[in-house]
């Protein structure tokens, strides 16, 4: 899921570019957060990892740059985006937060666009995509297919075989398909991504992981997936190496 941070502290201006900015992230991207703050100070503090940051530069408190180094400090890869009527700081802003880009206010759509674009190219050539063949979901209610879906691994909190069904239930944070396969062969498709089994029929990505509670996998996002008893030992030594090799 694409996490984006926006760091505003006059509201009316927060609320135009969000306002701005779902839309066309609804026209560009499949699933995505937006989690907006009103000062450096809070945004720091949430420890929250975002792949795009919009930023005012003139803040009270902790002002743009002085939050923007200390992100670029914690997260080389996150991308900030200012918004500003202050060119002087511009410089400051390449040297030493290595910024993405700068948005004049008002913030116009165009503009926002056409940065989006680029970091949305960007963004989507880093991350792994997968596709699933005859796809169901329900949303709002309505009931619909998909011939072929393609979906970031990283979205993937984990996957459930549903033997009645005869069918593999793929669980992001916001939606559920199924589409017809064997859990067998999906577990060798997806171990190079991460994924290691918790128990018979479910397969959970590993990058998603926040402890192991007993006999349960407890998901970042809080949701919980079993663990059995016979597969401890191993899942946690998989575990373990990913968190090794990936330097989560």
């Amino acid at each position: 899921m694409l996490q984006i941070a926006v760091c505003e502290d006059e509201q009316a201006d927060r609320d135009a570019l969000i306002g701005i900015l779902k839309p066309l992230l609804d026209k560009y991207t499949e699933e995505y957060r937006i989690t907006d703050f009103t000062s450096g100070v809070g945004l720091l503090q949430s420890g929250g990892s975002f792949h795009l940051v919009f930023m005012d530069i003139m803040m009270e408190g902790r002002n743009g740059i002085e939050t923007g180094q200390e992100l670029y400090s914690r997260n080389q890869s996150t991308k900030i985006i200012y918004t500003t009527n202050y060119g002087q700081y511009c410089m400051d802003a390449v040297n030493t937060v290595h910024a993405f880009a700068f948005l004049e206010k008002p913030v116009s759509a165009g503009a926002l666009e056409e940065q989006l674009q680029v970091f949305l190219r960007l963004y989507q050539k880093e991350e792994v995509r997968l596709e699933f063949c005859n796809v169901s979901y329900e949303e709002n209610g309505v009931l619909s297919e998909k011939p072929a879906l393609l979906l970031p691994v990283d979205m993937i909190l984990y996957f459930e075989y549903i033997k009645t069904k005869k069918k593999v239930r793929i669980v992001t944070e916001n939606m559920v398909y199924e589409y017809p396969d064997a859990i067998s062969g999906l577990e060798g498709r997806m171990q190079p991504y991460g994924f290691a089994t918790s128990c018979r029929g479910i397969l959970v990505n590993l990058k998603n992981v926040a402890k192991i509670k007993g006999y349960e996998v407890v998901l970042k996002n809080g949701v919980s997936v079993p663990l059995s008893q016979k597969r401890v030992a191993q899942f946690k030594e998989r575990l373990n190496e990913y968190i090794h090799s990936s330097g989560e």
